[in-house]
């Protein structure tokens, strides 16, 4: 009796130790003839198949996303660059405008007085256009017109009000010219 009980309780435990799992590092020979012959080890490779598709159409997007960020990066700073530029030739301009400005001569005091206000006005035209050149190129620092749009459109807004304060003083320096003459 003692004798069948040992058998048994070794028996048991033999049994125990060959448990079934699907996974075949972890089921044991009765596990991994049960995973073989009831088809659960192909299930379990489709299923991690599956899971890495998943996961590569996931990579798959995050790169195509990825590319399509990069690409409006580029562009953005491409867009900064042609801004700068702009700026740049603005300031050529009115450097130009206040030459020419200088050179007047006026025959008499109205003259003078509206010489000197134009040149008052050009100068503050070329610390206005400063501080437009140096917001810009602080922008660009941190990140462009991507990271802070609002603050981009409100540059842009800016940079056509100078334009435009530029074509006017151009005019009046044209009259003033005209008028000299």
């Amino acid at each position: 009796m003692y004798r069948n009980l040992i058998i048994t309780i070794l028996f048991s435990a033999i049994l125990t130790s060959c448990a079934v799992s699907n996974d075949p590092r972890q089921g044991g020979l009765l596990g991994g003839l049960h995973g073989l012959s009831t088809g659960a080890y192909d299930a379990r490779v489709r299923e991690r198949q599956a899971e890495l598709n998943r996961q590569q159409s996931f990579n798959q997007d995050l790169n195509e996303q990825s590319k399509t960020l990069e690409s409006e990066a580029q562009l953005r700073e491409y867009e900064l660059t042609l801004e700068q530029q702009r700026l740049a030739k603005m300031e050529s301009d009115l450097s130009s405008l206040e030459s020419d400005v200088n050179r007047l001569k006026a025959k008499s005091e109205k003259k003078k007085t509206q010489i000197a206000n134009l040149q008052r006005k050009v100068k503050d035209q070329k610390q206005k256009l400063k501080t437009q050149q140096s917001a810009l190129a602080e922008l660009g620092r941190t990140g462009g017109s991507s990271t802070d749009p609002e603050r981009y459109r409100i540059l842009m807004q800016e940079r056509d009000q100078l334009a435009e304060e530029y074509k006017k003083l151009f005019e009046y320096f044209q009259s003033l010219s005209n008028a000299t003459n």
